[in-house]
């Protein structure tokens, strides 16, 4: 009976490679509905002010990372001037922690943002508070435009339309200034944007996430491949940072420093991010480790740190393995690190507990074939990505890199001498 348990056990993990597909289906998506909002607020027709609108102001605010993580790809928003000396923020930012039932939201990837407008001077303050920096670029609309845009805000703004299910990167802070820019030229900038090449959402990201390695890992690890997708410019402008980079070269334009950061924090990156070097290093300590107890004969010192690592990659993997199943976390879906890192791994901790007992032998080959299994799918996915790229093409070799050189010393575990 313990013999057909252990086999049952190993052909699941030598099968995980199924968890990779989600239960969730492809086309269940976030209701985008920054467009259908335009389509129905967005009207330049002439109501007679054109003179005041002609001497509104309409700018594009630009603010730096900040200290938090969800800061670290800083925000955009609209400064609104007008002649009479109102200076209005309207930003598609806001949210609270406070907010009820905020954190099972997030949880299962259902993050509800506001619209809302401020007093800029308030705005200035809290950021200069912040020790972020402001840089702005006055948009060169038409009074039609700036009273479609103004009235717009105006209507986006009310309880009954202000509130927008969230998307990191396909409906925020910036993609919504993004179409609302884009509709005051008529499709002009997303025709323009499309037709210039850009990275991928990851490589745009960890431009941002580069600051923390660690931090960079552990995102990379739970986002699938959905995010590697070739893309364009327009679709870039998920960061504030390229939305500001996209008007100045569409327009031909210079932008302004309003603040100057004075926060000590690590801003935005230039070129993305591979992390490979950090994951190497990482690989090697957690391999590293292992191979050391090993090599001086404390094959039960090995036995408990495998299983406490494993316990970990276990709870990680069943995260993962939650949010790619019951969640709209659809940047997790199909993702094939839950091929080597999957809530299995909690059952092969127990092994390796058990192997520090009176069946050492047994249960240390338990763990080590069980290791060879999981180097196994690694080293075959690793052929796959290179003879198949177009089909495996999720940038996933940071995570590769790592547990293969963890599992790498358990394959050898029950061949050494107590």
């Amino acid at each position: 009976m313990k013999k057909a348990f252990t086999v049952a056990i190993l052909s699941l993990i030598a099968v995980s490679a199924l968890f990779c597909l989600s239960v969730r289906s492809s086309d269940e998506v976030h209701p985008f509905d920054s467009i259908p909002m335009l389509e129905t607020y967005y009207d330049e027709s002439d109501d007679g002010y054109s003179s005041f609108w002609d001497n509104c102001e309409i700018s594009l605010l630009t603010i730096s990372s900040g200290g938090p993580l969800y800061s670290w790809f800083g925000h955009s928003a609209f400064l609104i001037s007008t002649p009479d000396g109102r200076d209005i923020v309207f930003d598609y930012g806001t949210f609270s922690f406070n907010d009820e039932d905020f954190f099972v939201n997030f949880a299962f990837g259902r993050l509800w943002f506001l619209c809302l407008s401020s007093s800029a001077t308030y705005q200035m303050m809290e950021i200069e508070d912040e020790g972020r920096g402001v840089t702005k670029v006055v948009l060169p609309l038409t009074a039609s435009q700036k009273k479609a845009v103004i009235g717009f805000m105006n209507a986006n703004i009310k309880a009954e339309n202000r509130t927008y299910l969230y998307h990191h990167y396909e409906d925020n802070c910036a993609t919504r200034l993004r179409d609302i820019i884009d509709r005051t030229t008529g499709g002009a900038f997303k025709a323009w944007a499309q037709s210039v090449p850009g990275l991928t959402f990851r490589q745009q990201a960890s431009r941002a996430l580069s600051r923390n390695p660690f931090v960079l890992w552990a995102l990379d690890f739970l986002q699938s491949g959905n995010i590697d997708k070739s893309a364009t410019l327009w679709d870039e402008m998920f960061l504030p940072d390229m939305l500001e980079k996209g008007v100045l070269a569409f327009y031909g334009l210079e932008k302004e420093t309003v603040l100057d950061s004075t926060g000590h924090y690590a801003q935005t990156s230039a070129e993305p991010d591979n992390n490979i070097l950090f994951s190497l290093i990482f690989g090697l300590v957690l391999g590293g480790i292992s191979f050391a107890l090993l090599l001086v004969g404390w094959r039960k010192a090995h036995y408990i740190y495998s299983g406490i690592m494993e316990i970990i990659f276990g709870i990680l993997g069943s995260v993962l393995f939650f949010m790619m199943t019951f969640t709209n976390h659809d940047v997790t879906w199909f993702n094939e690190n839950i091929i080597f890192i999957n809530p299995l791994l909690i059952v092969l901790a127990v092994f390796s507990f058990m192997a520090c007992g009176k069946k050492t032998d047994k249960w240390g080959r338990v763990v080590s074939i069980s290791h060879k299994i999981l180097f196994g799918l690694i080293l075959l996915l690793a052929i796959l990505k290179l003879i198949a790229g177009n089909i495996f093409f999720q940038q996933n070799w940071n995570i590769i890199i790592t547990m293969a050189l963890f599992y790498l010393p358990g394959c050898f575990a029950s061949n050494r001498k107590r």
